[in-house]
């Protein structure tokens, strides 16, 4: 059936992909998308993930879950899966400084005149920055959710193109226009800046002088007081505007709403659900316009943990949401696209090369081996310090990589088909379970080892089980337990249900 005619035959009602499209099973992606991406947003705070390197693994799991229910389809290639991954984890910058400022204070752990204080603000302009800072969190990857689900066909420099624009503007920004603008919306956090700058010393006629005399140098803006404020708020007001140019960058060059009102959405649900969180678990402070608010024990020594939890959980929910509540023609079944994405074997080669081995050799292996490194030092096995972790690391990822490097280097030269082997819908349905648990046993078994930690002794009774594993201490461990039980109990059935014909 050609495309045309599939289009016209789902919009006039016809049902040539009743599975995924079926109220039952979109209400199950939109669930198994909440959980996983709390899951695996969590895992990014432990060691060994964090960063980018963090969220180079929460953009694959979600792709790979997008490509279960939708990956039948022209355009979502195998190449897709990797690259998407890759640009979930650029561009995103730190978060931690600027969370405070709902509570009504900006936070330094320098002293200012001899001790460490906390600087009053308005919270209602820390409520502004916190609202531009989670509207970047997943800038390009809200971006590649829509290019990969619209009717536009994108090339592969359509990507450069996008991911250029972002820094072009994101850079341009920093230098310009984003020092007065966080002026209009906190000048406390502006003047601090200044305070901060003149108790350590430095004779900058503003904030904006000695930012642009140290560009990009945030390990200098740590020695100021209050400065990584500064710093890190011209870096989330100069990350939304460059949002919101790449969300235009498809409207106005391909004509392509679905691209655009996509990376908006996704953008803008994250912003206004990490926020709310936030306020939440500021409160905790007693300060601030929510410092009334009684909030559970539990949230006390535990809300950064679980603020990550629902930052993940609010990335998955939505970016299934907007794809459920998409028109059928656009994620209606067709074929797993097994076309190569350069027209030159070698170009094909190069880049597979390049980022199979990145995203699923140097990535996962990265976080092997600083977690089992660090679990053998916290169990006393070996010494503070050692480079067993990197050792590992190393040459995990070399043997593997050499072996993907051989794997794809055999199925584009000799067998002509895709990179890996596999149809990206089947390869899907092998990578994610396999990656799941992998993260599972990282988050669980290695570095602090949380599951072997518990307090098994004390738990007597079904109600001192609730009640520990509900406490300040084990919070996260019990909220991520249940996730990866529910998680499972879900997605066997539904990943049965949505077995492609071909197989």
């Amino acid at each position: 059936m050609i495309e045309s005619e599939r289009v016209k035959f789902t919009e006039e009602g016809g049902d040539i992909n009743n599975t995924v499209n079926s109220k039952g099973m979109k209400v199950l992606s939109v669930i198994l998308g909440a959980l996983l991406g709390g899951f695996i947003w969590r895992c990014r705070g432990e060691s060994g993930f964090g960063s980018s390197w963090g969220l180079y693994s929460v953009g694959l799991v979600l792709i790979l879950l997008i490509y279960h229910f939708y990956g039948e389809r022209k355009g979502m290639k195998y190449e897709m899966i990797p690259l998407g991954a890759f640009m979930t984890g650029l561009g995103v910058t730190g978060y931690a400084t600027v969370i405070h400022q709902t509570a009504g204070f900006v936070y330094s752990d320098l002293p200012y005149q001899g001790q460490v204080i906390n600087a009053p603000v308005d919270p209602y302009s820390g409520l502004a920055i916190v609202l531009i800072m989670g509207f970047t969190l997943v800038p390009l990857y809200a971006f590649f959710v829509g290019s990969i689900i619209s009717d536009k066909e994108y090339k592969y420099y359509h990507y450069i193109t996008v991911i250029a624009l972002f820094f072009i503007l994101q850079t341009i920004c920093k230098a310009t226009i984003a020092h007065p603008l966080l002026k209009l919306i906190n000048p406390e956090q502006v003047e601090y800046a200044r305070l901060g700058l003149i108790d350590s010393g430095f004779d900058y006629a503003s904030p904006m002088k000695a930012y642009m005399a140290h560009f990009l140098q945030r390990r200098w803006t740590q020695q100021i007081p209050f400065f990584e404020n500064y710093y890190m708020s011209i870096e989330h007001i100069s990350d939304f505007i460059a949002t919101i140019g790449v969300a235009l960058y498809p409207l106005i060059a391909l004509k392509d709403k679905v691209t655009g009102l996509v990376t908006l959405i996704i953008n803008a649900f994250v912003s206004v659900a990490t926020t709310a969180f936030t306020g939440l678990m500021t409160v905790v402070f007693d300060t601030g316009f929510l410092g009334n608010v009684q909030v559970p024990r539990s949230l006390k020594t535990s809300g950064w943990g679980l603020w990550e939890y629902a930052t993940g959980a609010s990335v998955g929910f939505i970016t299934m949401l907007v794809l459920a509540l998409l028109p059928k023609a656009l994620t209606a079944k067709g074929k797993a696209d097994n076309e190569p994405f350069f027209k030159s074997k070698k170009a094909s080669f190069a880049f597979n090369m390049l980022i199979t081995v990145f995203i699923f050799s140097v990535v996962p292996w990265r976080a092997i081996g600083i977690r089992t490194g660090k679990l053998l030092i916290y169990e006393g096995l070996l010494k503070d310090g050692s480079p067993a972790g990197d050792i590992i690391m190393v040459v995990g990822a070399v043997i593997l990589g050499v072996f993907l490097i051989r794997l794809v280097y055999k199925n584009i030269f000799k067998k002509d088909t895709t990179p890996l082997g596999v149809n990206p819908v089947r390869f899907s349905r092998i990578t994610l379970p396999a990656y799941i648990g992998m993260c599972c046993f990282l988050y669980f078994f290695t570095n602090r080892a949380h599951i072997l930690h518990l307090p098994f002794s004390k738990m007597t009774s079904i109600s001192k089980f609730f009640y520990i594993m509900t406490g300040t201490d084990y919070i996260e461990v019990f909220l991520m337990i249940i996730t990866a039980i529910v998680f499972t109990a879900i997605y066997i059935p539904v990943r049965k249900k949505l077995r492609p014909e071909s197989q």
